[in-house]
């Protein structure tokens, strides 16, 4: 009694699937009812109440009516808009102005619902005349570490890249900040306190040629650098591009602004300076992600002086958009303010939220 129950709830819903939505005709005699979401020359994908979407071969379908407007785009005829029904002269498609048009199979290389046909048109917008918040990928790290006890420390980190893509031209956002303190011995107070940001802008001039240009600032307490302001350009070599990463080469220069705060004393620096480096991303064993940037710079207002800034990262995911994050950043400088160190390195651990709008 059971069993003929069921059967009879499962008769029923399979009549009313007949009823509504869009009905297709497969060559072995079954039908599938639901709503078209998209199709193509090779398959159609069905949204279904029962099974979900599933995609069937298009050339398995004999037959196929639709209750719903699609969006039916024809080779070198454009867009029509209708209710779509295969007959035997071909494609019919019922337009929302109620005309007909008639054409041959091989004629309709796409058929779109409204959402479908929108999220289309939102790509094919991205892909060809992109607005400035997309193709953005990046991330967005911190790391915090606290002792107490004999010890009483407190460090906190944060990091940003962004990087957008967008054809031939390139913009890079970076941002990173650390800040430490101790209350262990005499004189309490800050160990570390730095702040860095910028942006570069590059463009393509062939497949391996391009140019680029970047303002950069900088902050540290410990080498008394109230600001430091660098505006510079130049060309770059794509020397090698892959699935798994990149190898890039560059050269220019700069025009550095240096303000130092020593004692009370202000000291400023003009500097003329040449640009040498290289950046390198690789994906390894499938998930590590590593990332190094070496440039130099030498000072062309002071011979023989320069500067180098080294950053080292690799991140492991732990989840989709999180990851755990390992990073080395070094900072020299041959000729620091009278009584500091020229040499800076740091090195941090934590976390970081990933994010990438080219993954689709």
């Amino acid at each position: 009694m059971k069993k003929a129950a069921s059967l009879s709830f499962l008769l029923v819903c399979g009549l009313a699937a007949t009823l509504f939505g869009d009905q297709i005709t497969l060559k072995n005699g079954d039908r599938v009812s639901g709503k078209i979401v998209m199709a193509d020359d090779k398959t159609v994908l069905l949204k279904t109440d029962y099974a979900g979407e599933i995609k069937i071969d298009r050339a398995s379908i004999t037959n196929m009516v639709t209750d719903q407007v699609l969006n039916v785009t024809l080779k070198d005829a454009g867009k029509v808009q209708g209710k779509v029904e295969t007959t035997a002269e071909g494609v019919q498609v019922q337009k929302t102005d109620g005309t007909a048009v008639t054409v041959k199979p091989e004629v309709v290389t796409n058929l779109r619902n409204d959402a479908s046909q929108k999220a289309y048109e939102r790509e094919e917008e991205r892909l060809h005349h992109p607005r400035l918040n997309d193709f953005w990928a990046g991330f967005v790290s911190l790391g915090i570490a606290n002792s107490s006890g004999n010890s009483i420390t407190t460090t906190v980190s944060t990091a940003a890249s962004a990087t957008r893509i967008a054809g031939k031209n390139k913009l890079s956002l970076n941002f990173a900040q650390l800040y430490a303190t101790q209350s262990t011995t005499l004189p309490h107070g800050q160990t570390a306190n730095k702040v860095s940001g910028g942006l570069r802008i590059d463009r393509d001039l062939s497949k391996r040629l391009f140019v680029y240009g970047t303002n950069g600032y900088d902050y540290d307490k410990f080498q008394d650098l109230d600001l430091r302001v660098v505006v510079g350009g130049g060309f770059g070599d794509h020397v090698w591009i892959g699935k798994k990463g990149y190898l890039d080469v560059f050269g220019g220069g700069n025009w550095n602004r240096e303000k130092y705060n020593k004692d009370g004393v202000n000291i400023t620096r003009q500097i003329a300076e040449v640009v040498v480096g290289q950046e390198m991303g690789y994906q390894a064993l499938s998930k590590l992600k590593l990332y190094e940037k070496l440039t130099i710079f030498p000072n062309m207002s002071d011979g023989g002086q320069y500067r180098m800034n080294f950053d080292a990262t690799a991140s492991v995911p732990v989840m989709k958009w999180l990851e755990l994050n390992f990073g080395f950043s070094d900072r020299f400088i041959s000729n620091p303010v009278f009584g500091n160190k020229g040499n800076d390195t740091i090195f941090t651990t934590g976390v970081r939220v990933s994010f990438d709008q080219n993954k689709r």
